[in-house]
């Protein structure tokens, strides 16, 4: 975004991820709604070694692939989409 406007572009992901902006009930949100950002694709881990309680907060069954075995992380950070995008 423009300096001093408080906002800040992230781009786009890279190939073979997906990026969601999901609301409390892990659904999709609209364009200029803000949600939580999840991570999906082929780069997502399984989870953290010896971390079985941070790995089921955080590395989730991905609802929205085609592959029964994808899993998406939960980040914690919050984004929206732009109107153009972005």
């Amino acid at each position: 975004g423009s300096e001093g406007s408080g906002n800040a572009t992230i781009g786009k992901p890279m190939a073979n991820t997906r990026i969601y902006l999901l609301d409390a009930h892990q659904q999709p949100v609209p364009y200029g709604v803000t949600g939580e950002i999840f991570i999906g694709g082929d780069g997502v881990a399984r989870g953290y070694l010896n971390l079985a309680e941070v790995n089921a907060e955080r590395f989730l069954a991905d609802p929205f692939s085609n592959s029964p075995d994808a899993r998406m992380y939960k980040t914690g950070d919050l984004a929206r989409y732009m109107a153009d995008g972005r």
